[in-house]
C-alpha cells in the first residue's frame, strides 16, 4: 500500500481537516511529511459546563486550509490547458466549365401613397317622416304632454326596443315580416312587344294550376248533372266567378283606395246571371239598374280627380262584360244543353292547351294556335258522333267562332285591366269566354229558329 502523501497521490480526497476549536487542538507531530493530511486525533470532550457557546462556531463559509506538496484541492477543476493550434481545411477547388450567372430580381413596387384631399361630404340627410308615420303619433293631452305608450305583445317582442332579451337575460321569440316572393326573384328585362306587354296574355306558372283547372272542372260538371240545378247552379256558380272578376278589375284600377265602385262592379256581375235565370227582359233590366246605381254612386261618392261619368263607365264595363258572359251560359241552359256542352268543351280544351304550351313559349303565338288545333280535333269528333243540336258539318262553323272569339276574349280581358300582367285570377278565368259566350248563345238561338 502507497504512502497517501506520496507523488501518486491518494486514491481518495481526504477529509478536509477540521478547523480549530480553541487552546485544546493538538499539534502537528514532529517529522510528518505532511501533516494536513495526517488523520487528527479527536480532541476529548469537553465538559458540560465548559460547553463553549454557539456564536463560538466558526461560520460554514470557512475554507479548510490547502493541502502540502502541492496536492489539487478536492472539487477544484484541473488547469486550463494552453489552445491548441486549430488545423485549417484546404479551400474548395472550383468546378470547371462556365459558371452561372446569378439572376437578378426586380425590386419590389410599393403601393404607391396618395396625398390625402382636402374634399369633405355632407351626413345624410334624413328622410322627411310619411304620413302614416305622422298619423301614429300619439296625441297630446291637456297638460301638453303625450302619453306613454302602452306597450303591446308585439311591441314587446321587438328586438330594437330591448335587444330582444328579457330581463333574465334569456332570448325573446321576434316576429319577422314574410318577404315578398315578387322581391326575392331577380327583375329580368322584358323582350315583350309594346301590343303584348298591353294586350297580351300573362302565363302565371306560380301555384297549383292544374289542379284547380281540374277541381272548376268537376264543379262546372257538378251543376250541370243535375237536371233540378241545372239553371240554378250554373248561375250561382258562374255568377260568384263573374262578380269576382269585375271586383278585381276595380281593385286593379283603384289600387289600394277603397271606393263604393267594387261594391257595385262584385254585387252587379253576380245579379246579372241571377236575373238571366227569368229570361232576356229581366237580364234587359238588370243592365239598365247597374247602369243607374254606377251613375248614382259616382255623383254621390265624389272623388279627388276623378269624374263622375268615367267611374261609372267602368264599373258598367267592368259588370256588365264579366256578368254578361255569365248571363249567356245560363241562358244557353235554357235553349239547348247540348250546345252549352259543347260549347263548354270548346273552352276547356282551349284554355288547357293554351297555357301548356303558352307558358313555355317564347312568342304569344303558339299558345292560342295550339288551342285552336284542340278544338278543331273536338270539332271531327262531334262531327262524326253528331252531336245535337248540330247536324252534320255544320258544327265547324261553330268551331270557327270559337277559334276566333276565345283569343279576342283575352285581349279584352287584358283591355279591361290597367296592365295585361295586373292580378285578377277571377277574370282569368273567365277570360276566352267573354266573347264566344254570348256570340255563341245569339247564334245558337237563331240556329235553332232556323232549324
Amino acid at each position: 500500500m502507497s504512502d497517501p502523501g506520496g507523488p501518486e497521490g491518494p486514491r481518495r480526497p481526504p477529509r478536509p481537516p477540521r478547523p480549530a476549536g480553541g487552546p485544546t487542538d493538538p499539534e502537528p507531530r514532529a517529522g510528518a511529511a505532511n501533516p494536513a493530511a495526517a488523520k487528527p486525533s479527536k480532541p476529548p470532550k469537553p465538559p458540560k459546563s465548559a460547553k463553549p457557546p454557539k456564536s463560538a462556531k466558526p461560520p460554514k463559509s470557512a475554507k479548510p486550509p490547502k493541502p502540502a506538496n502541492g496536492a489539487a484541492e478536492p472539487g477544484t477543476p484541473p488547469a486550463a490547458r494552453p489552445p491548441a493550434a486549430r488545423r485549417h481545411k484546404p479551400p474548395i477547388p472550383d468546378a470547371p466549365g462556365p459558371r452561372p450567372e446569378p439572376v437578378a430580381r426586380p425590386p419590389r413596387r410599393r403601393p404607391p401613397t396618395t396625398a390625402p384631399s382636402g374634399v369633405t361630404f355632407r351626413p345624410p340627410v334624413p328622410p322627411p317622416p310619411s304620413e302614416t308615420a305622422l298619423n301614429d303619433l300619439p296625441a297630446l293631452d291637456e297638460s301638453g304632454t303625450a302619453p306613454a305608450p302602452r306597450a303591446s305583445r308585439r311591441h314587446r317582442h321587438d328586438p330594437g326596443a330591448d335587444g330582444g332579451e328579457t330581463h333574465t337575460g334569456r332570448l325573446r321569440r321576434i316576429y319577422a315580416s314574410r318577404p315578398d316572393p315578387a322581391t326575392l326573384l331577380p327583375t329580368q328585362e322584358s323582350s315583350l312587344s309594346p301590343f303584348r306587354r298591353r294586350f297580351g296574355v300573362p302565363y302565371d306558372t306560380q301555384g297549383p294550376k292544374v289542379r284547380m283547372g281540374v277541381l272548376w272542372a268537376i264543379a262546372v260538371v257538378a251543376v250541370l248533372a243535375p237536371q233540378a240545378l241545372r239553371p240554378w247552379g250554373l248561375a250561382v256558380l258562374y255568377g260568384i266567378c263573374a262578380g269576382w272578376a269585375a271586383a278585381q278589375v276595380i281593385e286593379a284600377h283603384r289600387g289600394a283606395r277603397t271606393s263604393a265602385d267594387w261594391a257595385v262592379a262584385a254585387f252587379g256581375g253576380s245579379a246579372l246571371s241571377v236575373a238571366a235565370t227569368l229570361g232576356t227582359q229581366a237580364l234587359g233590366v238588370g243592365y239598365l239598374a247597374l247602369v243607374v246605381v254606377a251613375l248614382a254612386v259616382a255623383v254621390f261618392t265624389p272623388e279627388r280627380g276623378r269624374l263622375p261619368i268615367p267611374r261609372a263607365g267602368l264599373v258598367v264595363a267592368a259588370a256588365g262584360i264579366c256578368g254578361g258572359a255569365a248571363a249567356s251560359l245560363v241562358l244557353l241552359a235554357e235553349y239547348e244543353i247540348g250546345a252549352l256542352i259543347i260549347l263548354l268543351v270548346f273552352v276547356m280544351v282551349y284554355d288547357a292547351s293554351d297555357f301548356i304550351v303558352g307558358s313555355g313559349a317564347s312568342n304569344g303565338i303558339e299558345g292560342p294556335l295550339a288551342g285552336m288545333l284542340f278544338i278543331a280535333a273536338a270539332s271531327g269528333l262531334f262531327a262524326v258522333v253528331e252531336a245535337p243540336p248540330f247536324r252534320g258539318v255544320d258544327i265547324w262553323s261553330f268551331a270557327v267562332l270559337a277559334m276566333i272569339a276565345c283569343p279576342a276574349g283575352q285581349i279584352l280581358a287584358s283591355a279591361l285591366l290597367p296592365q295585361a300582367n295586373s292580378h285578377a285570377p277571377a277574370l282569368r278565368r273567365l277570360d276566352s269566354m267573354l266573347v264566344v259566350a254570348p256570340a255563341w248563345a245569339g247564334l245558337v238561338g237563331l240556329y235553332l229558329a232556323r232549324v
